[in-house]
């Protein structure tokens, strides 16, 4: 293939594709200045190599040897220089931003603009002094007219003529300069950049200057300082690999790291051009070459192989672009900022994490290094509190509960779908939750609702560098959203899981508890059988039972309790209870002080609702004497021998009711066959489904009944005609029972020593 023909080809694809990236990236955000400026100075660049590629084509004098106005277009392209100043102001740090007059900015062109008025009004300098010379020397007014200025204007003339004759010294020096400025702005700016987001991006484009202008430097520098070895064509290769390197590393920029934030439709297109581009190119060379290539091998039959071959190529051409853009794809594009990248990384790293604060983590870190947005804020409904709050994050230091009625708050609960802010204004006033959004610089609302409710919302700043929320962002955002619910409701059923395991444990470990402050069997007595039993309506009931050898007397305490309540409030307070009563017992005190004593602490102690009814007797084993006092609890049921029945019932109110409250206890005497049956109201209010209380005057007949049973048969055969009349499992409430029958005869007291005892 001819040279300049190939020449030509490179030019022109080198730069018909930097006007084509220009027109992308300004089509892509028009309003955004930054990329503006980043199509200028690709639209410029790539005026270069077309100008040279067209001029080819057009058979016209080598740039920068002068020619025509058509052909000194070319220098159209110098303008470049000043735009890459301007984008230096934006890139990678928005300089602009706080300057008063940003229109100064276009005075930086002015250099180029009188080069290229130069070149297209004055190229043939020699025809103009002609003319002037000729208007000088024509007679008439006329003549007489122009003769004072013809001076002037040959004097300017000569001027200009001698600008245009070195303009590649003195505009290549004036570009050099403002190469100057331009890489110092970037990489000043670069040291400057510290989101770990924009740092990438603003490498590669820094390299892209750097190689770009470094060979442009380099070929320019030659051309003046040693132009007999660097000739035109050498200085044309080096430009081309300028406009080539330069052009490679931007939309290395835009399609790996995501430069300008330009849309991913418009990444893959990119792409999808340039393996296009690249392999129709690859097809064109080897089908004009094709029989070249086959001779050798094939004679004369080299032109039927050629056909076979190109047609063979056109069958494999969609294959192989395919396979070309996936492989290209998959290397460049699937990346975090990829938006199908990002829905898949995203769904599989939150899949697994119910921490809701992990969860949040993970959320705010696809905001900021998938989307670009500079800060996120956390909305949530808090289940402790019942209302919703600005979570404390890396961004927001402290935590504000938003209220209920809040304007804005409803306003949001209205929306189903990503949503820019402003477009709320109408919920904002008198909300202090727009006041604080508003203070935050917020952009855009993210509601994140399941079928029925509001679980929050996130609030997100504009994007870095001020890039603007697409409409894939908002799709993308949207999806993500309803991620986010799942991911969110997963984790708060997941934290009650959690809280339900931890209070089954403490249940666990209060039934244990309780269950080692119950007696592991009853005392065994020489008067007497005492069997006991306690069922829990629950893991922990608040029922409690226990014996009490008191030492140095032949005394044995019996206590039977219920506590209001259940669960661990009523099992502390049984052991409370049990702590007070071994305590007044070993302190030697009178069963009425130690229930004056007890009931005092624990009405002081605990709130009123607070209470127990308790039944504590002391049995004498010796004299078979009984003296009890009963805090508010079932009558225990005393069945003589003969049948008679005496209910236990003197003492006081229940514990812990009111705190200064005195008690009396009294004395029976037992004889064998006497049998005590204590319970609490579990047995007595055992209810059937007519709604029938088993009631306590049919515990006493079944017990006058069967006093002749021993006591364990006793108990249960009552237990087993309690759960026949009420077969509810586990039982509407605690059961417990303990029930005592004397083998032998005590002193019965006589009716004197009991009024004493009284």
């Amino acid at each position: 293939m001819d040279a300049e023909l190939v020449k030509t080809l490179l030019h022109f694809v080198v730069g018909g594709f930097l006007v084509f990236l220009a027109i992308t990236v300004v089509r892509d955000n028009f309003g955004s200045r930054l990329n503006r400026a980043t199509g200028g100075v690709l639209f410029f660049a790539g005026l270069g190599p077309l100008a040279v590629a067209i001029d080819s084509i057009m058979q016209q004098p080598a740039p920068g040897t002068g020619g025509s106005a058509m052909y000194n277009l070319y220098h159209m392209w110098e303008l470049f220089f000043p735009t890459l100043v301007v984008f230096s102001w934006y890139f990678p740090v928005d300089r602009l931003r706080e300057f008063r007059h940003p229109r100064f900015r276009y005075f930086v062109f002015i250099p180029q603009v009188i080069h290229l008025i130069l070149v297209l009004f004055f190229f043939d300098i020699d025809r103009l002094l002609v003319t002037v010379s000729a208007s000088e020397a024509q007679g008439g007014f006329s003549g007489a007219l122009m003769r004072p200025f013809a001076y002037v204007l040959q004097i300017m003339l000569l001027l200009i003529g001698y600008i245009i004759s070195n303009q590649a010294a003195i505009f290549g020096s004036i570009n050099l300069l403002y190469v100057a400025v331009a890489v110092y702005f970037l990489e000043s700016g670069r040291r400057l950049q510290t989101n770990p987001r924009l740092v990438p991006q603003t490498e590669a484009m820094v390299w892209a200057v750097r190689l770009g202008i470094g060979l442009y430097v380099a070929g320019l520098l030659g051309s003046l300082l040693a132009a007999s070895t660097v000739t035109e064509e050498v200085r044309e290769a080096i430009f081309l690999a300028a406009a080539l390197v330069g052009t490679v590393f931007v939309v290395y920029a835009i399609v790996r790291h995501q430069f300008l934030d330009v849309r991913l439709v418009f990444r893959q297109s990119l792409i999808y051009t340039v393996t296009s581009a690249a392999l129709v190119g690859l097809y064109i060379v080897i089908g004009v070459r094709v029989t070249e290539f086959t001779r050798p091998l094939f004679g004369e039959r080299a032109e039927i192989v050629g056909y076979i071959l190109i047609i063979l190529m056109l069958l494999l051409f969609q294959p192989i672009s395919n396979w070309i853009d996936g492989a290209i794809r998959s290397m460049f594009m699937r990346t975090r900022s990829d938006h199908r990248n990002i829905i898949e990384r995203f769904s599989r790293d939150i899949i697994s994490v119910f921490d809701p604060t992990e969860l949040r983590r993970k959320i705010e870190d696809t905001m900021k290094t998938a989307m670009l947005v500079e800060k996120v804020f956390f909305v949530l409904y808090d289940d402790e509190i019942g209302e919703y709050a600005i979570l404390p994050s890396d961004d927001y230091a402290r935590r504000t509960i938003v209220r209920r009625d809040d304007m804005m708050l409803r306003g949001i609960n209205l929306l189903d779908r990503p949503t820019s802010y402003a477009s709320l204004a109408d919920y904002g006033e008198g909300s202090s939750l727009a006041d604080t959004l508003t203070e935050l610089r917020v952009k855009l609302i993210l509601p994140m609702k399941d079928t029925e409710h509001l679980l929050g919302f996130l609030a997100l700043t504009a994007k870095v560098a001020g890039y603007r929320y697409s409409p894939e962002d908002y799709n993308l955002l949207g999806v993500l959203s309803n991620q986010m619910v799942s991911a969110l409701t997963n984790a708060r059923l997941y934290v009650d899981s959690l809280e339900r395991i931890r209070l089954q444990e403490e249940v666990t470990m209060a039934r244990q508890i309780q269950l080692d402050l119950l007696p592991s069997q009853p005392p065994s007595l020489p008067c007497s059988v005492i069997c006991a039993v306690s069922e829990p309506s629950r893991t922990v009931g608040g029922d409690f039972y226990d014996f009490i050898q008191i030492d140095g007397r032949s005394r044995v305490g019996i206590v039977i309790a219920d506590a209001s309540g259940k669960g661990m409030p009523a099992a502390l307070l049984i052991a409370q209870i049990q702590a007070i009563i071994h305590s007044e017992v070993n302190n030697g005190n009178s069963i009425a002080a130690m229930l004056r004593n007890m009931n005092k602490q624990i009405a002081l102690s605990t709130s009123s609702e607070k209470y127990v009814t308790l039944f504590y007797g002391e049995l004498d084993r010796e004299t078979g004497e009984f003296e009890y006092a009963n805090a508010g609890h079932n009558y225990p049921i005393l069945v003589r021998s003969n049948g008679d029945i005496e209910l236990l019932e003197i003492g006081g109110p229940v514990i812990g009711a009111f705190p200064f409250m005195e008690y009396q206890s009294t004395r029976v005497g037992l004889s064998p066959g006497d049998v005590m049956f204590f319970f609490t109201d579990g047995l007595s209010e055992a209810m059937n489904e007519m709604g029938q209380e088993y009631g306590e005057q049919r515990i006493r007949d079944f017990v006058r009944s069967n006093r002749h049973l021993e006591p364990d048969d006793l108990m249960k055969g009552i237990l087993d005609d309690v759960r026949a009349f009420d077969p509810s499992t586990p039982p509407q409430d605690d059961t417990t029972i303990i029930t005592l029958k004397m083998t032998t005869r005590g002193a019965v007291l006589d009716e004197r020593q009991v009024q004493d005892i009284r």
